[in-house]
């Protein structure tokens, strides 16, 4: 009986280590492919971090690149008559006036940048801050107008060891508040547009980076 309860307890005691065993067996691979795992993922963000760099850092555009930065400056043009438009509806929330005043700040190269207002009674130019302080106080009167044919006028070219410039030409069609889709009147208008480097945070990464902004309309 002693040696059946002995053979018993060592039968059971090798059927534990064998279990053991092959919980390690099948864990060490796994706990293999995590390491693996997070040193593909590593290489993949520093292979990711270099693409940006090489991307977005180089001095020098190529002609499909800056093709892409004239089609995001006339988006720009056309966003900035969309914000425009929500500055000097008094019938929209302040919050959101405000927040378009900040997307319009963001679409210029500066404050200082003229824009020129077209009225009923003349043409005047306002900086681009002026412009937002008239439009939110109420000061702004813009008539009803819509935008055609924009288009590269001058395209993107080096000006500087890190900037390109260029000129896009459009129309602005000015239409009847009570009948908008008849035009009273067009005028033919150009927008500058830059394209320079700025600081971009990525993750713990700070990278300068190309960005297309507007310059004078007039």
């Amino acid at each position: 009986m002693a040696r059946w309860l002995i053979y018993y307890r060592m039968n059971k005691i090798l059927k534990i280590l064998a279990l053991i065993n092959v919980i390690l067996l099948l864990c060490a691979p796994s706990c293999g492919d995590e390491q693996e795992m997070a040193n593909r993922e590593d290489t993949a963000l520093i292979e990711s971090r270099e693409n940006i760099r090489e991307e977005f850092e180089t001095d020098y555009l190529t002609e499909s690149s800056l093709s892409a930065y004239e089609v995001a400056a006339k988006q720009k043009l056309s966003d900035f008559v969309d914000y425009l438009r929500i500055i000097t509806d008094t019938a929209i929330d302040v919050a959101f006036r405000q927040q378009a005043a900040e997307m319009i700040r963001g679409i210029f190269i500066s404050d200082g940048v003229l824009v020129q207002k077209i009225t009923d009674e003349n043409i005047k130019e306002l900086k681009v801050s002026q412009l937002i302080t008239d439009g939110l106080e109420n000061k702004l009167a813009i008539p009803l107008f819509s935008m055609d044919s924009i288009r590269i006028q001058e395209p993107l070219h080096r000006t500087g060891s890190v900037a390109y410039s260029g000129t896009i030409r459009f129309s602005q069609n000015i239409t009847y508040p009570s009948m908008p889709e008849e035009i009273q009147g067009s005028i033919n208008r150009f927008a500058e547009i830059y394209l320079t480097k700025e600081s971009k945070i990525f993750g713990s990464d700070t990278l300068h980076v190309w960005s297309v902004r507007l310059g004078d309309i007039r």
